[in-house]
């Protein structure tokens, strides 16, 4: 068993080094699709029939995670795998909270901050680098934590809920935005679909399915635990994506004639553009917001 636990770490320890080098290499690719400097988020945000841009889009889903979390001026933040920093600035801007953002890539912690000063929030919310199943807070040290599509790298997601437990005050809640498998088993076929062609393009290895997280929320304890299927308000950023995936794509052929060829981890990130809106439209994985109390 001890040997088990070792392999298991040695695993998870070389994952968060592949993506600290994947948010490295691939920092220009978010700003380029992202527009990451302004809109200092990477996730997907939700769409409505008013939604015209995808500025427009994260705000959508930054202001129903402050729904669906019961976000007050009272909450202390944990926001686990926090990117630049743009959810839980937004959240101290829009309704006063604290809170402490944590990532595994530096660079990503040192914008953050910087991003905070910028929108002059510093003195409420601060970013560190830090690994979300296994952090150095006390127990029970914060009212709400969140994850924005970060919480698919865990592996096991278990471990992140484990910790996310411990860190909880009573009555505590966790909001996550995720990325779910949609099917409880995937053929080889489907298992090549979703996740070599699709999802390890940006170094996550597997995804669990809503089951999954309510079974395994339901053994920590938690109650109240809910599943919103967004995964038609996503779809518009994944055609997004794919139509994102040409433009990379003639870019890289160009520059290979320069021998600028992109890296093996870029290649793979410009690939996975194009084969998630397939693997979206076979139902082998959905969007979901996840909420629960402790």
């Amino acid at each position: 068993m001890k040997d088990d636990k070792n392999l298991k770490n040695s695993s998870w320890e070389q994952q968060q080094k592949a993506i600290v080098s994947y948010y490295e290499e691939c920092d220009n690719a978010y700003r380029d699709a992202w527009g990451m400097d302004q809109n200092m988020q990477l996730n997907l945000g939700i769409w409505n029939k008013e939604t015209k841009k995808l500025s427009e889009a994260l705000v959508n889903l930054n202001n129903e995670m402050i729904t669906i979390s019961k976000l007050t001026t009272q909450d202390h933040v944990l926001d686990a795998g926090c990117g630049v920093g743009g959810t839980l600035i937004y959240f101290a801007k829009k309704v006063g909270c604290t809170g402490v953002g944590i990532t595994l890539t530096p660079h990503q912690a040192d914008k953050a901050n910087k991003n905070a000063k910028r929108e002059s929030v510093d003195h409420l919310v601060k970013f560190e680098v830090m690994d979300y199943t296994n952090t150095t807070f006390n127990d029970e040290s914060f009212t709400l934590i969140t994850g924005m599509e970060s919480i698919c790298y865990a592996e096991p997601k278990m471990a992140f809920l484990t910790e996310a437990k411990r860190l909880l005050k009573p009555g505590g809640r966790i909001a996550l935005a995720e990325n779910l498998q949609g099917k409880d088993e995937l053929s080889a076929k489907e298992y090549k679909s979703v996740y070599t062609d699709a999802f390890n393009g940006c170094k996550v290895l597997s995804l669990d399915t809503e089951n999954q997280y309510r079974n395994n929320l339901k053994e920590l304890g938690f109650s109240e635990i809910n599943c919103i299927d967004e995964t038609e308000r996503i779809r518009p950023s994944i055609v997004r994506l794919r139509k994102f995936y040409y433009a990379a794509a003639a870019y890289n052929f160009a520059h290979r004639i320069i021998g600028k060829r992109f890296s093996k981890t870029q290649e793979a990130n410009t690939k996975m553009c194009y084969h998630l809106l397939s693997s979206l439209d076979a139902g082998l994985w959905k969007y979901g917001l996840i909420t629960a109390t402790k």
